[in-house]
């Protein structure tokens, strides 16, 4: 059983007790779906996040977001993530304690992503779930996604609105097959995207376990171009 912890679209915000709720969890690893920086406040607050979670000796695999491009500083962000032990992944795949974790980056477009062949489980982490709708069927095993931040406003299971305009957006929060069969985790966020409150829609950590088959073998951690 591996226990993962999903963290997406933290956008620069300081969570009170996050990462001991993390570290508290006991994850295999930590996967953080993008805007983990936002697009104009300071990223300190991030750092502290992932500090916390390294010292705590937790693996943490990243992919950027939209806000992270917003930003005139993204490559040292990204530098400075890889010297905390942060496994930024940019149109990568490694494998990793018996499976493969891949990750595409924001400003990728999806159709152009041909991922090396596996029969072993792979994980994907791209920040907007839309996107997962046009990867090629068989990418991955499972996606994980944010960006949506729920909706905003949410009434029942539904999210009212999202980035990009959307309206009544189909992925907003839990558990979801694409148009191609995948299957797709999207959180609902922790942290804010516009001066509107978030209603009805409290922020999300989706802790995830896999089962993996008692045959499983965990090779050697390695990188592989995308």
């Amino acid at each position: 059983m591996l226990t993962l912890v999903h963290l997406s679209d933290v956008h620069s915000c300081r969570r009170r007790d996050l990462a001991a709720a993390v570290i508290q969890l006991h994850p295999d690893g930590v996967m953080i779906t993008g805007d983990l920086f936002d697009g104009v406040q300071v990223p300190d607050p991030a750092f502290d996040l992932v500090r916390e979670l390294r010292q705590a000796d937790l693996e943490v695999f990243y992919v950027t977001g939209n806000h992270e491009l917003y930003r005139l500083d993204t490559r040292e962000l990204l530098n400075e993530l890889r010297e905390l032990g942060v496994r930024v992944l940019e149109n990568e795949v490694l494998s990793w304690k018996g499976i493969q974790v891949a990750g595409i980056i924001e400003d990728t477009w999806p159709e152009d992503v041909r991922l090396p062949d596996t029969d072993r489980f792979r994980l994907l982490l791209i920040h907007d779930p839309y996107k997962a709708d046009r990867l090629p069927a068989g990418t991955a095993s499972l996606i994980l996604s944010g960006h949506m931040h729920g909706g905003q406003w949410r009434i029942g299971q539904q999210g009212l609105a999202g980035p990009g305009h959307r309206l009544f957006p189909k992925y907003t929060s839990g558990l979801y097959s694409t148009v191609k069969g995948a299957r797709l985790i999207v959180s609902r966020g922790l942290g804010d995207w516009m001066k509107i409150p978030r209603i009805c829609n409290p922020w999300h950590l989706p802790v995830i376990h896999l089962r993996l088959s008692a045959d499983t073998e965990d090779p050697a951690d390695g990188n592989q171009e995308a």
